[in-house]
């Protein structure tokens, strides 16, 4: 890793620390009698954002103690995912009502600040040329178990993260048409991530 590689990775893992921290704190205040640590942790992962955040946090920690770079397709993949996240976030869930103080803070961190400064530090400094198009087909495994798990939880809680996960709004029916736009955007989400890094390294402009 570059001087200016790790710089960026420095930051986005600051920020996902302290997006954490937020995040946290807020649902320690919403909950004041949740357990400390594991009920606020149980509260937390509900959430497919906090799952894949906490993902890249880990996964950038120990890169910049190791000093070495994780494989190009897992690299790509943290990148959909984090894409994936920003973009449902902004088209679907945000709501009108402003935000204050660590709420924001979280929010801002969560769906704005890491997916747009992953893709960035991926397109200029991760290796791209490992790249192959059944890696599409792989990505999917991550929101899948995700999905798998949100369903089991909210059949046993009641309580569904997001309204396109809430099976007793949509039933079977409206759930698997929903499953089903976002399998197919992550997957074509996927292609276009391994088009544009074959196509730089075609270019050579990148490794």
């Amino acid at each position: 890793m570059t001087r200016i590689s790790r710089s960026l990775a420095l930051l986005i893992f600051l920020c996902e620390a302290i997006a954490f921290a937020a995040s946290f704190s807020t649902n320690l205040a919403a909950h004041p009698h949740a357990s400390v640590p594991l009920g606020i942790l149980w509260l937390m992962v509900r959430y497919f954002t906090i799952w894949t955040n906490s993902l890249v946090g880990v996964l950038f920690g120990v890169m910049l103690w190791r000093k070495r770079l994780f494989s190009p397709a897992l690299l790509a993949a943290l990148t959909l995912w984090m894409i994936i996240v920003g973009a449902v976030y902004h088209l679907l869930l945000a709501g009108d009502e402003p935000l204050h103080g660590l709420d924001w803070l979280e929010n801002f961190l969560y769906h704005t600040a890491v997916p747009i400064l992953l893709p960035i530090w991926w397109l200029i400094f991760a290796p791209k040329r490992a790249l192959q198009w059944r890696d599409a087909a792989l990505w999917l495994i991550w929101p899948l178990i995700y999905l798998v798990y949100a369903e089991i939880r909210g059949l046993e809680t009641g309580f569904y993260p997001y309204f396109f996960l809430n099976l007793t709004q949509l039933g079977w029916n409206g759930l698997a048409i929903w499953c089903a736009q976002f399998v197919i955007a992550f997957w074509i989400g996927g292609l276009v991530i391994i088009a544009v890094g074959r196509a730089m390294a075609l270019l050579r402009l990148t490794r």
